[in-house]
């Protein structure tokens, strides 16, 4: 029974240390994708606070605005489709 047990614990000890090299490995992966995330998603909220980009966007929108209502959209309609574009490019 020994000769046996040695043999199957020296396995489970290899498994165990082996799970735990590949979580630690998995996990310095995580870290460095978030790092990789948070560095992009700044980079794009500075590109896309830049005073020239959110004039156009602005002045975007309301040439949209106006166009609904020059196409008989009441106003309240126009200002509600705009709204919900407005809503849909942020997520």
């Amino acid at each position: 029974m020994k000769n046996i047990c040695f043999p199957m614990m020296a396995m489970l000890a290899f498994s165990v240390g082996t799970i735990h090299a590949t979580h630690a490995k998995e996990g310095k992966q995580l870290n460095f994708m978030n790092e990789q995330l948070s560095e992009q998603l700044l980079n794009q909220t500075i590109a896309l606070s830049e005073p020239n980009l959110v004039k156009s966007q602005a002045e975007l929108l309301r040439k949209h605005y106006d166009a609904l209502v020059l196409s008989g959209f009441t106003k309240s309609e126009a200002l509600q489709i705009i709204i919900a574009m407005a809503s849909v490019d942020k997520h």
